[in-house]
């Protein structure tokens, strides 16, 4: 509904009994007493305990033929909180739900109050589409709007005055004021604000006028918070104290730990800019992290492969793919079904992500002279049964991890390319001998995210025959399946929510070492990788489109990173 809208002839009462497959008569009878108004019928309904509070205004929404929002804080968009001024926002218990293009969705406590729609239409220049809702529920979204922004507000108030934010301020007095309340208190309600949105990653950076805010959610960037350049100082201070960084050093890149609770950590990394130092916090989040090789969200065919190469008696096991793109999660889930009593199981990595009860985890630490290279060399002295090195970064690595594969150990490893196939070449141009790299390799696994279809607003998709064929696939195939999101509250408006992993595993069968290790060119290992089982990422990206768990487009932008 956009501007002006009549009061509709309903039977609210009714359409309720209906509902409920209760007797007319008797509802009726009940709220003969109530006042009059469907407000006070629902909650006298509800009241009685015969239907829900939330139940009896979705009844109402569809009567007057009005979207319902349960106005769930982790569907509502963040970067609408503030798109009302508070003071608007609470005279007239109105709450955004959704901006599309020059119409914004928004929840009113009254439906009917034509002078909320005119006013919210003047100060925001859009169309206003009604939104129905509980008037519990905008209550509550409307106490943490309030809270969030008097909060942050009265916050840079506060610094301000202390001064905090003046460039001036030299290095001893910035220590000992990073401890304001003030500062801890708006560093802290950043992070919050990030990991309610499911950020995985947090980014606090200077402009030239400005501190942004900006933070991660499915693999994309949104901007948070725009504060006044004056706070950066003090906010990145703060962020090196929390993880244990040297406050005093400006001119290099710093990295820290901060532990929000026993599940949650960030890691921390600080670089400096021509304006000032950046900061950026990951969200490493262990209570979401499940250890199912079900959950790998592998098709059958390449979970058999990738079991296949993990469980072998020795040889070497890698991951490949881009930041973030899950590889530490699938290779944890392998060390998990690998971590047995009767199994010695050592880790180094930088950092240590998850504890996993029953190994020996190693964390790098290049100032004491632990690196990758140096720390296999002291684990393989320490009777392994399995290794997991975080990362293959160089030549030394490399022959070490292999010469341990050679020697009866089972070796997990990431390393960067842009697939699985051409980790071969990669391994080589490091220095390792095809000789040796043929029988030590056992599986290599490509991993990517891509945008999840939004289930709640998810329809039926018709890709055009140019996308088509870049699947290999004609029109006259008729191919069916395919799903896109039209956008909704739960996705706010972007159609997509969460993200899936598509996969590529080139199992190393005997032929296929063969092959390597004479130095086959690639249409040779190629064909005999095929062989063997290897299907290509746009397969299995392809399949799962059909299923309407990604689209064809995402499947493809993903692709054309390799």
């Amino acid at each position: 509904m956009s501007g002006h809208m009549a009061h509709p002839k309903s039977d609210l009462i009714g359409a309720l009994a209906v509902s409920l497959d209760e007797d007319r008569r008797f509802l009726e009878a009940a709220l003969k007493d109530a006042p009059s108004g469907e407000a006070a019928h629902i909650e006298k309904l509800a009241a009685m305990g015969m239907i829900t509070v939330e139940r009896g205004y979705r009844l109402w929404a569809e009567m007057l033929g009005l979207p319902f929002s349960s106005l769930d804080e982790r569907s509502l968009d963040h970067k609408l909180r503030h798109r009302l001024p508070l003071d608007l926002a609470l005279r007239h218990h109105a709450v955004v739900v959704e901006q599309s293009d020059d119409i914004l969705s928004v929840a009113l406590k009254n439906p009917f109050d034509l002078l909320a729609i005119d006013e919210i239409q003047e100060v925001t220049g859009m169309s206003v589409q009604v939104v129905m809702s509980t008037p519990q529920a905008i209550a509550k979204a409307l106490a943490i709007a309030q809270k969030g922004s008097s909060g942050i507000e009265g916050l840079i108030q506060r610094i301000t005055k202390s001064e905090i934010d003046s460039a001036s301020v030299d290095a001893e007095k910035l220590r000992r004021l990073v401890g304001d309340d003030a500062v801890v208190q708006l560093v802290d309600h950043l992070i919050q604000e990030g990991m309610r949105a499911r950020a995985s990653d947090i980014h606090v950076e200077p402009q030239r006028d400005a501190l942004r805010v900006r933070i991660r959610v499915d693999g994309e960037l949104d901007t948070l918070y725009t504060l006044p350049s004056g706070l950066q100082r003090a906010v990145i201070a703060r962020i090196k104290v929390a993880s244990n960084m040297d406050i005093g050093e400006s001119r290099r890149p710093q990295d820290g730990r901060i532990a929000v609770s026993d599940k949650v950590e960030l890691r921390v990394s600080v670089l400096p800019s021509v304006l000032g130092e950046k900061a950026v916090m990951r969200v490493l989040d262990r209570n979401g992290v499940q250890l199912d090789p079900a959950k790998l969200e592998m098709s059958r065919h390449n979970l058999e492969l990738f079991r296949r190469g993990y469980t072998a008696p020795n040889g070497i096991v890698l991951l490949t793919g881009p930041t973030g793109s899950g590889k530490t999660t699938t290779l944890y889930t392998a060390m998990s079904e690998l971590n047995k009593a009767d199994s010695n199981l050592v880790t180094v990595e930088d950092p240590v992500e998850y504890e996993l009860a029953g190994t020996t985890q190693v964390q790098v630490d290049v100032k004491a002279d632990r690196t990758f290279a140096n720390a296999l060399r002291a684990i393989l002295r320490q009777d392994p049964d399995v290794v997991m090195v975080g990362e293959i970064r160089d030549a030394e690595t490399a022959g070490i991890a292999v010469q341990a594969a050679l020697t009866g150990h089972v070796v997990l490893s990431t390393v960067h390319t842009n697939d699985a196939l051409s980790t071969v070449h990669r391994l080589c141009d490091m220095g390792i001998a095809p000789y040796l790299l043929g029988p030590a390799l056992r599986c290599v696994v490509g991993q990517r995210l891509v945008a999840r279809v939004c289930p709640d607003c998810a329809t039926p998709a018709h890709p055009s025959a140019d996308l088509l064929k870049e699947f290999g696939i004609t029109p006259e195939q008729k191919p069916t399946g395919f799903m896109q999101g039209r956008g909704c509250q739960a996705c706010r408006g972007r159609g997509k929510r969460g993200r899936a992993a598509i996969h590529e595993v080139l199992y190393v069968s005997p032929e296929l070492a063969a092959a390597i290790s004479r130095g086959a060119p690639e249409h040779e290992l190629e064909a005999l990788a095929v062989a063997a089982g290897y299907r290509r990422m746009l397969q299995d990206g392809l399949e799962k489109a059909q299923r309407g768990v990604v689209t064809l487009e995402d499947v493809l932008a993903c692709a054309r990173t390799e």
